[in-house]
């Protein structure tokens, strides 16, 4: 019987060892480092007390304003484009005799009346939309990694809300709102 034949000689083997020993090192070191840094962060806020927790805090809150100010710019444009659209739906609604004959003709009344009020609601958020990007966003103060996983501890505690979180929470106040003056106004 002749010995297996490698699809490749022996020293690439060795080369393709000495890399994945070489990857994994480097991964192992990354991981120690960022179990360093992790630790960093808990024993800044243990050791600083409240006047750290309140510097971590207050920077928590400058990077989440950003993020939120970045949110809303792209949550206003969306209502831009989706005002836009029901403004074109309405009025091709009302005025177009193929798509009208769906409708009774209070529905058709109330399509016309609605557009206007729709180009109306797009024109104002557009202005808002228009000043918001003229104006020149602030800078967050530098955050370092250990100050970032502080923050990350203090969510974890509940004394910071993350940002997604907040996020979630406007825009599901948001829609029960809507979901209640449309309630309230069907009722009327």
């Amino acid at each position: 019987s002749s010995p297996v034949q490698l699809p490749f000689p022996p020293s690439t083997m060795a080369g393709l060892m000495q890399q994945a020993s070489d990857m994994a090192a480097s991964a192992a070191a990354a991981v120690q480092d960022r179990v360093n840094t992790s630790l960093e962060g808990n024993k800044m806020l243990s050791e600083g007390g409240a006047p750290m927790e309140a510097k971590v805090l207050t920077k928590a809150a400058c990077h989440s304003a950003m993020e939120m100010d970045a949110v809303a710019l792209g949550q206003l444009e969306a209502a831009c484009k989706q005002f836009t659209e029901a403004a074109q739906l309405l009025e091709a609604q009302s005025s177009d005799p193929a798509l009208m004959s769906a409708n009774t003709e209070e529905e058709t009344a109330e399509f016309a009346a609605l557009a206007p009020k729709f180009r109306e609601r797009t024109t104002k958020f557009e202005v808002a939309l228009t000043a918001v990007k003229q104006s020149a966003s602030p800078k967050a103060p530098e955050m370092s990694l250990a100050e970032s996983d502080a923050t990350k501890i203090l969510v974890v505690k509940g004394k910071l809300a993350d940002t997604g979180t907040q996020v979630k929470q406007v825009a599901d106040q948001a829609m029960a709102d809507v979901s209640n003056r449309m309630q309230g106004e069907k009722k009327e």
